[in-house]
């Protein structure tokens, strides 16, 4: 069976009814139907040269959907659809296509295209999928630049920043911390101060989605080609301050319970959308758990006035816990470094630390045998003491 005629076939196999419908949310001149104003570029180009045969499509993954795929490509948008061998030879859930990824397929009928593989990322912003399970979750790939957003309310947390903040820096890149809703009669500059305290590095504005405070310095950060995505829980108004951007009603407003104040809003999908200056943001849904999918250097550069300290310590590998000597809780103790900042970073590095033992059984298997050890050598303590009386 030709090529062709196999495409066909796995386009027929696809029940009609199953195909996403997404409407097209920006009105785009037939001029700019053009994947550069998408992110394509020159070192896209030359990078992916090889991989693109006769035949080929590229396309972006604009949003997605129940495992659906809003593509664009160069005659416009069409549903993606994963063919039997990509799922197949896919090692994980997170090879699967993000929004963001570029990718390679072949036309299908009018409106769909086989999805045939993820074209090399830049980057990726991941964390741990909920529950037990210890499998990586894609967010998002090949982004310029990541707004992590908080509000000036209930919503504001220094500990769900620090937790962003290694997520962004496990991908390469420093969070624009975003704090919302700067019109509330409760603003306090404290919280900019707090904010800063625990993104060193980064940078924090105050926004307003509603008076329009801040808009132009998110507007700096997305020329035309570049894609930033908005991290952030439910209700601090990602998609109102992704409105005000576009300047229309894109994303819906939903009702909500008299104590959250200023309304709430509901994005149930990742989708991307281009800026009327080209820019490109990809709004995403509030984020109910953080659970991290990193490493320790992303821990040491999101904590990094710690990792300063660390070169201090009386020994190489302290673990700033009961050590003497620790540079690190000699400062907590004189008060240069804060207590919950402190206590942050010991939390975070035992979760990262549980989440490489489970991911590596080398790592689980010498962290049994180290506790034996200890237990072995507690348990002989406990005798020599009984046998002496003490």
């Amino acid at each position: 069976m030709s090529s062709a005629a196999r495409v066909h076939r796995a386009s027929e196999e696809i029940p009609e009814k199953t195909r996403i419908r997404v409407k097209r949310t920006i009105k785009i001149a037939k001029d700019r139907e053009d994947l550069r104003n998408w992110g394509w570029n020159p070192a896209w180009e030359a990078s992916t040269q090889k991989l693109i045969e006769p035949g080929y499509l590229v396309g972006r993954v604009t949003a997605v959907l129940r495992g659906q795929f809003l593509l664009r490509l160069l005659d416009g948008e069409r549903t993606g659809e994963l063919t039997g061998r990509f799922r197949h030879l896919a090692l994980n859930a997170a090879a699967f296509p993000a929004v963001g990824d570029w990718v390679l397929a072949q036309e299908a009928g009018p409106e769909l295209a086989l999805i045939l593989g993820v074209l090399p990322r830049r980057n990726k912003l991941s964390r741990k999928e909920a529950g037990q399970e210890i499998q990586e979750q894609v967010l998002a790939a090949n982004v310029d630049v990541v707004f992590v957003m908080t509000a000036f309310d209930e919503d504001f947390n220094v500990r769900r920043i620090e937790r962003y903040a290694v997520m962004v820096r496990q991908a390469g890149m420093e969070p624009v911390v975003l704090i919302n809703k700067s019109d509330l009669a409760q603003v306090d500059d404290a919280r900019v101060a707090e904010a800063r305290d625990v993104n060193p590095g980064g940078t924090v504005h105050r926004v307003s989605a509603r008076t329009g405070e801040g808009l132009d310095l998110v507007r700096f950060y997305l020329p035309a080609g570049k894609t930033g995505i908005f991290l952030g829980s439910s209700g601090v108004g990602k998609s109102t301050l992704l409105n005000s951007l576009l300047g229309d009603e894109i994303q819906t407003t939903t009702p909500v319970r008299v104590s959250d104040g200023k309304g709430r809003h509901t994005t149930s999908t990742r989708q991307m959308f281009m800026l009327p200056a080209g820019g490109l943001v990809i709004d995403n849904p509030g984020l109910r758990e953080i659970q991290l999918w990193a490493d320790e250097s992303a821990l040491t550069e999101a904590f990094s006035e710690i990792s300063s300290l660390a070169r201090f310590c009386r020994y190489g590998d302290c673990t700033h816990g009961p050590e003497s000597g620790c540079a690190v809780k000699e400062a907590v103790e004189k008060g240069t470094l804060p207590g919950d900042r402190y206590e942050g970073y010991l939390k975070l590095r035992k979760e990262l630390s549980y989440l490489q033992r489970k991911q590596d059984p080398a790592e689980q298997a010498e962290h049994k045998r180290r506790w034996k050890s200890i237990h072995r050598a507690a348990r002989a303590l406990y005798r020599d003491r009984e046998k002496n009386g003490g």
